[in-house]
């Protein structure tokens, strides 16, 4: 297969490069100016107290430049670090949009102990502090949230991630409340989550960056790299990925930084099965950001690399984005602009029909990559007893494997020209409002046609997974004429976030709500009919033929004749005290134009 070019600028790249010795790129620091990762030889990471006092004398050293504040507060009470700098003095979203250059956020710490893009960070601040020249930091506004999960980041031991080579002390993977929050960024269960919704939803950045540490295979590359790809990404979006990712890439090299794609083995056992790249559901950030109209570039250092490394192919790496950013900043604003009136146009009352996509999923399409891993062997575990997977790590291999990157349509429905929201889901309004979307409520009653969702077969998981049980369902849709109650939220399509709305409402999307288990009251049957009751109504039924046919008919089935709760069920759904909203969504999808009375909402 041809390679394109994200994969030819990979080809061309050498397997194996020495990173570069100097801790600064302009030469020696000044000793009162060493942060704490260099002042150790990189052994260990500042803590969260010392790393904010470090970020103050940054402020005063920037004054004009650099701000220091937070964008919110952790679940047990840290202040969430926000690092804005900006050439221009604009440390608002009022005054970096007036600017109109690119706003780039830089996340650090998702997963506390994968702490390798805060001490970057402060590197990279600490050299701009002392005057170095740094191409491209003048060209965009940029927030470094150093330390998302400073509750995580807290709770340090030398056995946390037992898989990573350094720091000597590092944070645990969750927040305070045994939350992952790189599976937040849809539910928004996390306060950390939603404050971090609110920045977003406050500065609109044009370009996620979120650091991160991986284990997995061991290869040449200290540094892996991933984002969604078209159709995941919209159109405008990934243009500009394709076009200016390779050069990035290419400069991180010549930094001294072998990097490649990011390795999700396919077969745990067997390297040569290749590996994939691509972005996974909503949950995470890399396919969070695409459905904002947004670039999200995941970062993920290789755990078994020394810490020096993974600090500074971090730090070389981020250089190198906002410096190609730098080159065309004008690019990055327009490819976001002209992703979000896509996704408006689209959703306008009279734009043509079009579908929106309910679920990815991954590509069986791949193309050739040359990936220098280290030798390995299989041999049964001692543990276990399972055949284990294991790297010779003095002896590197470069294997030609077949690569995937990309997903594919695998759930499309009729785009609705919006959502109607039963009144009474506080669940729902809550992450309506949490990410910012464009909501109005119904001052009087409607009745329209709508396309509902009746939900059944509910099978939930066997044990719960971060703190929610999931559910998988069968959903029927049918159009029918609903009246539809004041106080209802409709959520119009014709805003440039509508696809975050499509992957909550829709139920059969893969981080819906009702699929996270958050809705699940809709499977609950809440009144109840005595079998007294019931057999007297059914004795009275019987009489008539067509009744009593039907009947006969259903008790051929032997395992429903030998089933008391499916027979009493039968029943009991014929007569008029069942519960028509058991299994009803409260969420109606809109397909014409609807004429509504609503008002703003407050």
């Amino acid at each position: 297969m041809r390679p394109g070019p994200l994969l030819t600028a990979l080809l061309v790249l050498p397997a194996v490069l020495v990173p570069s010795a100097s801790a600064a790129p302009n030469g020696a620091v000044p000793a009162e100016w060493l942060t704490e990762v260099e002042a150790s030889g990189f052994v260990s990471t500042p803590t969260y107290d010392e790393t904010l006092d470090f970020l103050r004398r940054l402020e005063r050293a920037l004054a004009g430049r650099l701000r220091l504040t937070s964008f919110g507060t952790s679940a047990a009470g840290r202040p969430l670090p926000l690092v804005v700098l900006s050439a221009d003095g604009a440390f608002t979203p009022e005054e970096a949009r007036r600017l109109g250059k690119p706003i780039v956020l830089v996340q650090s710490g998702i997963h506390a102990g994968e702490i390798d893009g805060k001490d970057a960070t402060l590197l990279i601040l600490r050299d701009l502090a002392l005057g170095r020249r740094l191409p491209g930091l003048d060209g965009a506004t940029v927030l470094f949230a150093p330390i998302y999960n400073p509750d995580g980041h807290e709770r340090t031991s030398p056995h946390n991630r037992p898989n990573q080579n350094g720091p000597r002390e590092m944070g645990f993977r969750t927040t305070a409340a045994g939350l992952d929050l790189n599976r937040d960024h849809l539910k928004l269960d996390s306060v950390e989550a939603r404050a971090l919704m609110a920045l977003v939803n406050a500065w609109r950045p044009h370009l996620h960056v979120d650091n991160h540490v991986t284990d997995g295979s061991d290869h040449a590359w200290v540094i892996g790299l991933s984002w969604a790809e078209a159709p995941q990404a919209p159109p405008p979006v990934d243009a500009w990925l394709a076009a200016h990712m390779p050069v990035v890439r290419a400069a991180t090299a010549r930094a001294g930084h072998p990097n490649g794609p990011y390795v999700d083995l396919r077969d745990e056992l067997d390297p040569t099965k290749g590996f994939s790249s691509a972005a996974g559901p909503p949950r995470y950030s890399t396919s969070y950001f695409p459905l904002r109209n947004r670039p999200s570039i995941l970062v993920e250092t290789l755990s078994y690399k020394p810490y020096r490394d993974r600090v500074l192919a971090t730090r070389d790496f981020l250089l190198a984005l906002l410096a190609e950013i730098g080159q065309d900043p004008a690019a990055l604003v327009r490819a976001v602009a002209e992703a979000e009136a896509r996704t408006v146009a689209l959703g306008r009352p009279d734009a043509a029909p079009s579908e929106v996509v309910v679920r990815f999923e991954e590509s069986a399409e791949s193309e050739p990559i040359r990936f220098p891993i280290y030798a390995w062997s299989v041999a049964p575990s001692q543990v276990t007893g399972e055949p284990l997977l294991r790297f010779e790590s003095g002896t590197l291999r470069e294997i030609e494997v077949p690569w995937t990157r990309k997903s594919k349509v695998a759930l499309a429905l009729p785009r609705p020209r919006g959502y109607l929201v039963l009144p009474g889901w506080a669940a729902i309004e809550e992450r309506l409002r949490g990410h910012g979307l464009r909501v109005e409520k119904l001052t009087a009653p409607a009745e329209l046609e709508v396309e509902v969702a009746r939900l059944s077969g509910a099978d939930f998981a066997d044990f719960s997974y971060q703190g929610r049980t999931a559910v998988q369902f069968t959903t029927e849709h049918s159009r029918e004429r609903q009246q539809v109650p004041a106080g209802a939220l409709w959520v119009p399509a014709d805003q440039p976030d509508f696809e975050v709305a499509v992957q909550l409402l829709e139920p059969d999307a893969p981080d819906s709500l009702v699929a996270w288990g958050i809705l699940s009251s809709v499977f609950e049957r809440k009144e109840y009919i005595e079998p007294r009751v019931l057999e007297a109504w059914v004795e009275e039924r019987l009489r008539d033929p067509e009744v009593a046919a039907a009947w006969d008919a259903a008790l051929r089935d032997e395992a429903f004749a030998k089933d008391p709760g499916a027979r009493f069920t039968w029943w009991y759904r014929r007569h008029p005290s069942w519960d028509p909203t058991l299994g009803l969504y409260p969420v109606f999808r809109v397909l014409h134009p609807p004429r509504l009375a609503t008002r703003a909402w407050e």
